[in-house]
């Protein structure tokens, strides 16, 4: 067989001919012929074999070469489609993790202002105290700053210091309520009271 022709001639003594009629060739059956006759079911359809790739039955010189060449096309379209599936992995488990740190950036983020709220609103307080003129040492208000939830607006409430027993408890009035003791400093309204407690701190120490 030619390399470029599309249809397959045998000789005539090829073993593969096989001799049938004319009727039988062409599925018409004639005057004498039954219906239940070979000619009457259609013309003949012989089964043709074509040898696969890579066969040795039958293969002509350049058969193998096809072969191979649709063998490397085989191979190379899987090794795509692996390395799309390796690439799609890898691409998940980036957007997975980067999603993972961004979360865990904004967790300690949120810690930090947190911190940084129960901070200032520790020493608003001690500052507050300060002007008022209560307050010990300069580590005084930094305990239970971690339990500070910090919320809500910071509302000071004016105190004043009494003369008391050593550890503060009796030494603090609410001015919003009416004094108990006789010995409470009155609260003037005309801007004095800070310099006065004071000046009546100084003198007591």
């Amino acid at each position: 067989m030619g390399r470029y022709t599309t249809v397959q001639a045998y000789a005539d003594n090829n073993p593969n001919m096989r001799a049938v009629d004319y009727a039988q060739a062409t599925g018409t059956a004639g005057g004498a012929a039954s219906s239940s006759s070979a000619s009457s079911r259609g013309p003949l359809v012989t089964e043709k074999v074509d040898n696969p790739y890579g066969s040795t039955a039958g293969a002509g010189s350049g058969e193998f070469h096809v072969y191979r060449h649709a063998r490397a096309r085989e191979m190379a379209r899987w090794e795509k489609i692996r390395a799309e599936e390796a690439e799609a992995r890898a691409e998940e488990e980036y957007r997975a993790r980067v999603a993972r740190d961004a979360e865990e950036e904004a967790s300690r983020t949120e810690k930090r202002r947190r911190k940084r709220e129960r901070e200032k609103e520790a020493k608003r307080r001690k500052r507050n105290m300060r002007l008022g003129g209560v307050g010990g040492g300069e580590n005084e208000g930094d305990n239970g700053d971690d339990d500070f939830d910090g919320g809500g607006e910071f509302e000071y409430t004016p105190i004043v210091a009494v003369a008391g027993n050593s550890d503060g408890n009796d030494g603090v009035v609410d001015l919003k309520s009416p004094p108990e003791k006789d010995d409470a400093v009155p609260f003037p309204n005309d801007g004095s009271f800070l310099e006065r407690m004071k000046r009546e701190l100084a003198d007591r120490r």
